[in-house]
């Protein structure tokens, strides 16, 4: 096969200098067939000529026997993730291994990205109505808070429409994380859509069945009823059939977490940042293939979403639970307290995303905000004032005594209480927690405060000081005519020490 020159110059031999094809052929070093080959044909040889007068490049009789087995491959790679599939000499490999082919292993490569270059895959164009589809997906990023590196995960939402989008950051990917996304996120929009592409992940999908078949988890079917929309799936390992939501997890990283910010927390991460680039963007970016930004076409779509049920989606991971003999509960590796006289009994426990409610017999029975470590105690006192009354002496070794939310007062005059009537100071002391069921606990703080300030340190010099912060008892104002005008003029009876010493020896006033 000549080259495009070459072919240029057997033109102009033969037409400008009216050669012969034998003398061209001889000028060229070529064969007298080639020249008059080219000379009939007339076509530039390009490679679709080549093509076309060739067809399929010759391959020898031990390639053409394995030519099958590389395309079935190479089709199946299709349906793999990419990060794993065959590369050119994994196949010349797994040729030579299990086949025994005997060809060379560029020869393989030359095949493999002939047969690669007519396997592109084709997207389709795609227009979606207003309120039709909405897509999610899970993304990853860093961000500092209180200076610290924390991975957070951002749950990402787009209306395929309107390209209207929401964002907000999580700590974890769990189902109530998941749960409490969707609610937020259709608050926002204002409605919901009728169908919904997700990916596989486990918050939703159970067991992937054959096609596009789906066992959901339960908690998720409850969601899709409760809001009324429809969960469809992408193909496994197949991210690009949700290709609009696929991008904004890459563009919300780049566009407003680069650099990596710095917040106090990830409330402010949400309120202060992401939300309000939600909020920006939908009113600068422009809908593809459309002269109208997204808040232009949001305003259209927003009109035809499905209304918000009257009352949200209680976004939670429900799961049962025993209470142990120190009165806990376990959810995700951490114990949550309930009061002692529920040991031993089957419970719920609700995990939310920022607390956690412990049920017993349709009756919440403790409350707690969600710990986010892990192989935590989270410990209320009240839950063991029983007990404790039962048991006083472990009061002073009680963990829950010693927790953070427990004021530092406490377990000063505890001690005071301690130190001056034993076993007696103990129970007294935690006769006096159990009061805080009637006034609280910050006022149970105040009452301690101020008996430390005046050295009281009995249970009834306690109970005056509640009291008095409770209910302050007014003192009667003096008469005015018992007010001294002169205070230097006022005086005070002497006592009369022959009056006491009649008294205290038994005799007669005289």
């Amino acid at each position: 096969m000549i080259q495009v020159a070459r072919f240029h110059h057997i033109k102009l031999l033969a037409q400008r200098e009216n050669l012969s094809q034998r003398e061209i052929a001889r000028r060229l070093g070529i064969s007298r067939n080639t020249v008059s080959k080219y000379l009939r044909t007339n076509t530039p040889p390009t490679a679709a000529h080549r093509r076309k007068v060739y067809g399929r490049p010759r391959y020898s009789e031990e390639t053409l026997r394995v030519i099958p087995l590389i395309d079935q491959w190479l089709q199946d790679d299709l349906q793999i993730w990419k990060k794993q599939r065959h590369t050119a000499s994994r196949i010349y490999r797994r040729l030579r291994d299990e086949y025994g082919f005997i060809g060379s292993e560029s020869n393989i490569r030359k095949v493999v990205a002939a047969r690669r270059a007519v396997q592109k895959e084709v997207f389709i164009p795609l227009t979606f109505a207003l309120g039709q589809q909405f897509q999610f997906d899970w993304g990853e990023a860093d961000v500092k808070i209180h200076g610290e590196t924390t991975r957070v995960f951002l749950f990402c939402m787009e209306l395929s429409a309107s390209r209207k989008r929401f964002v907000w950051a999580y700590r974890n990917e769990q189902q109530e994380s998941f749960l409490d996304g969707f609610v937020r996120a259709f608050e926002y929009f204002g409605g919901v859509p009728a169908i919904g592409l997700f990916d596989n992940l486990k918050s939703a999908v159970k067991k992937i069945l054959t096609g596009r078949n789906r066992q959901e988890q339960e908690t998720f079917i409850a969601l899709q009823a409760h809001y009324v929309f429809e969960a469809e799936f992408a193909n496994a390992r197949r991210g690009n059939e949700k290709g609009i939501v696929e991008g904004l997890v890459g563009y919300v990283r780049r566009s407003t977490l680069a650099p990596v910010p710095d917040v106090g927390s990830l409330e402010e991460l949400n309120s202060r940042i992401l939300l309000p680039w939600c909020e920006r963007v939908v009113e600068t970016k422009h809908v593809p293939h459309s002269k109208e930004t997204a808040a232009q076409v949001y305003e259209r779509e927003r009109v035809v979403l499905h209304p918000l049920p009257m009352q949200p989606y209680e976004a939670c991971r429900i799961q049962p639970g025993t209470v142990s003999k120190t009165s806990t509960v376990t959810f995700d590796t951490d114990q949550y307290s309930v009061p002692s006289r529920y040991a031993g009994q089957a419970v719920w426990v609700k995990g939310f995303v920022d607390q956690v409610i412990i049920v017993a017999q349709n009756e919440v029975i403790a409350s707690h905000e969600r710990s986010l470590s892990r192989q935590q105690m989270v410990l209320e006192l009240d839950h063991y004032l029983e007990v404790l009354l039962k048991k006083p002496r472990a009061v002073r070794d009680a963990r829950v005594m010693h927790d953070d939310k427990v004021p530092e007062v406490f377990r000063r005059v505890h001690a005071k209480m301690r130190e001056r009537q034993d076993a007696e100071g103990d129970r007294l002391f935690v006769r006096f927690l159990l009061l805080h069921r009637e006034v609280g606990m910050e006022r149970l703080r105040q009452a301690l405060e101020e008996a430390e300030r005046t050295s009281t340190y009995h249970f009834e010099g306690l109970q005056e000081i509640l009291a008095q912060l409770t209910e302050p008892r007014p003192h009667a104002p003096l008469a005015a005519d018992q007010v001294p005008v002169d205070l230097n003029a006022y005086r005070v009876q002497r006592s009369n020490l022959q009056m006491y010493n009649r008294l205290s020896g038994g005799g007669e006033l005289q």
